[in-house]
Order: C-alpha cells, then sequence, then structure tokens
C-alpha cells in the first residue's frame, strides 16, 4: 500500500508540471494570443512593392480622350525620356490609323521618280516617328516610375511637320551641294548630316500621314528619293579602312555604324581613301554600390590618306550594371554607338 500511495504521489507531480509546461508554450507560441514576442518581428519585416502596383496619378488612370483637334498621349518609364517616348507613341497608337493602300501612300506607290525601297522605308510599321512641338500637360515621378501626359494641337502639328520636313529637304540639298571637289573626311562628315536629314524626313513623313492620311506627299517623296540618290552616289566614293592597332571593344560600334549607314569598306589600307581609328584616352572601371561601372573617354581618329589630314573627336562613355562587366560593356557599346548615331558632326 505504501508504494501505491508513493507512485500516486510521483504521478499527481509529473501531470503538475506537464500543464505547467504545456501552458507556458502555449502562450509563448500562440499566433492568436497578442502577445509582444509574436508580433514584434512581424511588424519589422519591409514591405516589398512592385513598381507596377505602385500608385499612380489619377490624371493618368482616366486618360483624357481625343477630339477633332486635341490629341493625347500618355506613357510612364523609369526615366522621363522613356516615358516621353512611350506617351508619344501611345498619341500615335490612340489614333488607330494604319498606313496602308488606303492612305495618301497610294498615290506614290506607282511614282516612277520614287524608289520602291524608299517607299518601304518610309511606310514600314517600325519606321520612327516625330511629333514637333508638343505640350507636356501633365507630370509626375512616383519612387522610380515617371509618368507624363502630353497634348498636340493636330493642325498645328501637320503645318509643324510640314514645315520641318521642307526645312531638312533644303538643308540636305546645300550640304549635298558643297561637296564638289572636297576632300573624303569632309565628304564623310556631310553624308553624315545629310543622313541625319532623312532620318528627321522619314519619321516626320510617316507621322504626317498619320495624322493627315489624305494629304499628298508626292513632291517630298520625289525630293527625298533625289536626296537619297545623290548621298547614296557620295558613299560610293568613300572607301573605309578600320585600323584595329588599338582594338578595343569599342570597334564593335564603329563597325555597327558603318554597316548601317552603307559606307563601304575594305581591308586593303590602300585601297582606302579614309582610315578611322580609335585611341584609349582614359579608362576606369569600379564598383559602385554593387554595381560595375565603366568611365572611359576614346578619341575617334580619321586620316584622309590621300592628304594626310587628320580630324579626331573625342568621346566619353559611362556605363553601369548590377549584372557584371559583361553586361556593363555590352551597355556601353550602344552608349557610344548612339553616340556616333546622334552626333551633330562625326568628327
Amino acid at each position: 500500500m505504501r508504494y501505491f500511495k508513493l507512485k500516486l504521489l510521483v504521478l499527481i507531480i509529473f501531470s503538475l508540471s506537464a500543464c505547467s509546461y504545456s501552458r507556458n508554450t502555449q502562450e509563448k507560441y500562440d499566433i492568436t494570443k497578442n502577445t509582444p514576442q509574436t508580433h514584434k518581428s512581424i511588424n519589422k519585416q519591409p514591405m516589398v512593392r512592385d513598381i507596377n502596383i505602385e500608385p499612380v496619378p489619377e490624371w493618368f488612370l482616366t486618360s483624357q480622350s481625343n477630339t477633332d483637334q486635341t490629341l493625347y498621349g500618355f506613357g510612364s518609364g523609369k526615366t522621363l525620356d522613356q516615358a516621353t517616348h512611350n506617351a508619344l507613341a501611345d498619341m500615335i497608337q490612340r489614333l488607330q490609323v494604319t498606313v496602308s493602300s488606303t492612305t495618301s501612300f497610294s498615290s506614290i506607290a506607282d511614282n516612277n521618280k520614287i524608289s520602291q525601297k524608299l517607299i518601304q522605308e518610309v511606310t514600314t510599321s517600325t519606321a520612327d516617328i516625330t511629333i514637333p512641338n508638343y505640350k507636356i500637360i501633365n507630370q509626375s515621378q512616383i519612387n522610380q516610375a515617371f509618368y507624363i501626359e502630353i497634348q498636340i494641337d493636330k493642325s498645328q502639328t501637320i503645318d509643324d511637320l510640314s514645315k520641318l520636313i521642307i526645312s531638312n529637304i533644303n538643308q540636305a540639298n546645300q550640304l549635298l551641294a558643297t561637296t564638289y571637289n572636297k576632300n573624303s573626311i569632309y565628304r564623310l562628315n556631310i553624308a553624315h548630316q545629310v543622313g541625319k536629314n532623312i532620318k528627321v524626313i522619314k519619321s516626320s513623313l510617316r507621322a504626317l500621314v498619320i495624322l493627315s492620311p489624305t494629304i499628298n506627299i508626292s513632291s517630298y517623296m520625289e525630293a527625298l528619293n533625289d536626296i537619297n540618290n545623290e548621298l547614296l552616289n557620295i558613299k560610293r566614293t568613300i572607301q573605309i579602312y578600320i585600323d584595329k592597332q588599338n582594338s578595343g571593344f569599342f570597334y564593335s560600334s564603329l563597325e555597327k555604324y558603318i554597316q548601317i549607314n552603307n559606307y563601304l569598306t575594305t581591308d586593303n589600307w590602300n585601297s582606302a581613301n579614309i582610315s578611322i581609328s580609335l585611341k584609349l584616352k582614359d579608362y576606369d572601371n569600379q564598383l559602385v554600390k554593387s554595381q560595375y561601372c565603366i568611365n572611359t573617354e576614346i578619341e575617334l581618329q580619321i586620316t584622309d590618306n590621300l592628304t594626310g589630314q587628320l580630324a579626331s573627336k573625342p568621346y566619353t562613355i559611362k556605363s553601369c550594371s548590377d549584372k557584371g562587366r559583361d553586361s556593363a560593356i555590352d551597355n556601353a557599346i550602344e552608349i557610344f554607338y548612339s553616340q556616333l548615331s546622334n552626333a551633330t558632326n562625326i568628327y
């Protein structure tokens, strides 16, 4: 009997200890109880917000509708330039007009004064579009996103586009007229400038037809065709040798520029009248806030092989990427190509 009572006492003590441990454990880990320890860690967790679900301006959401004479465009992007570009694209898209046989291009389709290749280049859906003198109605930045609303007066823009086309046609013709008896370097620079005129004319013509599908553009297209032919004749007189003694990855930018602009190249220095090389003036690479950054200066050197004349121009390229060195280099190559393409003068 004494043994039975002792055993019973031990069991009672053990049961009481287990109940106390269970109650304390539940109070510590039960997520339904409002204990400081449980909710402290939850409240301190940072909220990760996707830029796509950030609040946007009310005016951006409502999106004003076009009227007969007033057109709107809305765009967003990581930079203001990107947002503006997207707003211009949105403006054109909202017009819901397709450049096809139903537009004024049908009147030039059989015009033997205009090459079919040129017509295709102007009418292609991937062509750039120029919209001059647009007004910024609203502009906001929320965290890392830019929002913009632009507006144009349709009649005024059509008039501005016509003036822009005429101005670039006249400027291109004046530049081409100065190339007679000039050296290869001069002709190369004029070819670069006229190429920029042609690009503006093409993008303006496309915008003009979208805004006014029945407008007669035959005279503009004939003038553009003449300028394009004259430019091709000048380019045929230029033979470029790329001197890669100081070889670097920026030569791919140079070669892309030469190829896209249809310049003739040769691997034989004796056959060339122009030699082009890149000279590294300064180069720096470092890690900046977990990004691999390149900051370099190169000098584009163009030599007239006949006269020995040297022309040069420095270019500064800055590029950063959080994806490492190769990505930063790829970005730098595209930046240099863009600088070459958009430069007022090649040297």
